[in-house]
């Protein structure tokens, strides 16, 4: 199976979407209540992300469709966000989603390799990412392709009260 890679554009904000939504309830059950995933508000918050956002070139988002034009991943990137450590100059990958049917099928590697090159490409010498803690089919993934844990970690707020330890994992992109 063949994938293209490509800038997110409007209207793929809900077929990004549906796979943010499904990748979180097939990857975080274990994690997340099903209480939280399958909350009546819980569709519309993760939609309302990708509606609202602004999309473009400035944004960096990049989707990996396959042969019938379905999204089946994406991936956000750009400059670290600060997170109380100042401009650190280095860039991070904010979010890395596929569809729980595609997992295993070499289509992530594809747009991660992407993701490097556009980091690289914007002059980043190093890049940081935030994955959950107990998330040991994505850590595995990261740590095949080059990302290393840096014993940083934090909580990250899921749903009102709910919050959940992410670990900050790193890469050298040169």
């Amino acid at each position: 199976m063949g994938w293209t890679i490509r800038a997110a554009v409007r209207d793929d904000a809900d077929a990004i979407a549906d796979v943010h939504i499904a990748s979180w309830r097939a990857g975080y059950g274990h994690v997340i209540p099903e209480s939280v995933l399958f909350a009546d508000d819980f569709e519309p918050r993760r939609r309302a992300i990708w509606t609202e956002w602004r999309f473009g070139p400035a944004q960096r988002i990049i989707v990996s469709v396959d042969e019938t034009d379905r999204v089946v991943g994406f991936a956000t990137y750009g400059p670290e966000r600060e997170r109380a450590r100042g401009n650190t100059g280095r860039g991070e990958l904010y979010a890395f989603y596929f569809h729980p049917d595609t997992w295993g099928s070499g289509a992530a590697a594809d747009l991660m390799s992407r993701v490097y090159e556009r980091l690289g490409a914007e002059g980043f010498g190093e890049a940081v990412l935030w994955v959950l803690d107990d998330n040991p089919r994505a850590r595995a993934f990261y740590e095949r392709h080059g990302w290393s844990p840096t014993g940083i970690d934090a909580d990250y707020d899921v749903h009102c009260e709910l919050s959940v330890p992410e670990v900050e994992y790193r890469t050298i992109l040169t």
